[in-house]
């Protein structure tokens, strides 16, 4: 099981979001660095150092370029509840 904070969760979860909630994400969809940095800038509270990193570590998604791949395994965490968040506190 893998688990996640709840910033890395977040970056994770702009997969789901850019598509919507009716279509969900899908294996291969791809983000740009950009996106998942104007998150971390709209985002308050949460430190996101690493965590981009993080998710590629887990192999949740894999760098191309300044483009980020939704993976098998990322997919799988979004979608089928095998991973969770670690509770920070």
């Amino acid at each position: 099981m893998i688990l996640l904070t709840k910033a890395e969760e977040t970056l994770l979860m702009k997969f789901h979001e850019k598509r919507g909630d009716r279509t969900g994400a899908h294996p291969g969809d791809t983000l740009s660095l950009a996106e998942f940095r104007a998150t971390e800038a709209e985002t308050q509270g949460l430190e996101f150092d690493g965590s981009l990193e993080a998710l590629v570590a887990h192999n949740l998604a894999r760098p191309e370029g300044d483009q980020y791949v939704l993976t098998q395994e990322g997919y799988d965490y979004l979608y089928t509840r095998e991973g969770r968040r670690i509770d920070e506190g």
